[in-house]
């Protein structure tokens, strides 16, 4: 395999990695993404910072476009905010329905090579399902199929995974394949919150923050009492009329934001759920796991590394063009 290149373009930001079909080799980012073409109306934001981000990282490697063998693209870029709306498969789906369902596309403002567009996956959308059944990802089955790859065998058990990153997504596997999704806003509503309440004066930023678990535990029970709203509060009253400094204020609050996700999680959970998996940005893992492991001893509970979080898009996308390529000559 020659090189290929990866586009991971979910809410707010767009990577393009260069992979060698086994190691991520460099990768170039830009703060752009759908929300970027909803507020301006036009995919001309999203196709100039994909085509610098390319040309940036090709002029870096020294490398030509007649060195990369394939561009795969996946995440939100596949919406009707992104370059090429394609419809979500319906679930189950693994790597078999992902491969069947990649369509290729010329986009001569980003580049002159075919993009390959990976879609996403709805859930829930069977005749009989009610709204509280139905979901839908784009980008986060690209990273499920990356992470399957990694342990191998052990991917047919069946798995509750829990993504973190501009939203938060609940994804159940049975088989290897995604059967159901739950998601959140949560990743968005807390930089909502930090930046255009009245509460942003009592709070760090998600990068500076040292959380405290006991005070974390403290907002999960507030928000868990008295509702997500009430629980917000509480950080103010910490913060200005208890003296309390913006530190403990904001463990207060991600206590509150990880109530609103362990009700979600505890929704799908079944009697049969034996292993969660979280991955994406490491602050909710490194609390959230602690929390699942006190109140669920019986689960075993693996966290993904944020770096390694951080390349299992890129890996997933080389199966699944693996695996459409072998299916085209196949055929």
């Amino acid at each position: 395999m020659k090189l290929l290149l990866v586009i991971d373009s979910g809410t707010t930001n767009s990577r393009i990695r260069l992979t060698d079909g086994t190691n991520v080799l460099a990768t170039v980012s830009r703060p752009v993404g759908a929300k970027d073409v909803a507020v301006t109306g036009s995919t001309q934001v999203l196709e100039a910072a994909l085509r610098e981000a390319i040309e940036e990282l090709l002029t870096a490697q020294q490398l030509t476009m007649d060195e990369i063998e394939a561009i795969i693209a996946s995440g939100m870029i596949t919406s009707n905010m992104g370059l090429l709306e394609i419809p979500h498969l319906p679930a189950p789906a693994g790597i078999d329905e992902m491969k069947a369902g990649m369509i290729s596309r010329t986009y001569p403002s980003v580049t002159d090579r075919p993009i390959l567009f990976v879609p996403g996956i709805k859930t829930g959308f069977q005749a009989e399902a009610n709204l509280m059944e139905k979901d839908m990802m784009r980008g986060e089955e690209a990273e499920i199929i990356g992470y399957l790859h990694e342990i191998g065998e052990a991917a047919q058990e069946p798995m509750l995974f829990m993504h973190y990153g501009s939203h938060h997504k609940g994804i159940l596997l049975e088989n290897g394949r995604i059967v159901g999704c739950a998601t959140s806003v949560t990743g968005e509503l807390m930089m909502a919150i930090q930046q255009q309440t009245i509460l942003k004066n009592s709070l760090v930023s998600p990068a500076d923050v040292l959380p405290d678990l006991a005070i974390v535990k403290q907002g999960l029970a507030i928000a868990r009492a008295s509702g997500f709203g009430h629980a917000l509060f509480r950080s103010r009253i910490m913060h200005v009329m208890d003296g309390e400094d913006k530190q403990a204020a904001t463990s207060l609050f991600l206590g509150a934001l990880i109530a609103l996700d362990m009700a979600m999680l505890e929704q799908m959970m079944t009697a049969e759920t034996k292993h969660i998996v979280l991955y994406g940005k490491e602050l909710f893992p490194s609390l959230f796991h602690i929390l699942l492991n006190e109140q669920y001893p019986h689960i075993r509970v693996t966290v993904i590394s944020e770096a390694l979080s951080d390349q299992l898009s890129a890996k997933g996308a080389v199966q699944l063009y693996q695996a459409y390529k072998e299916g085209r000559n196949e055929s």
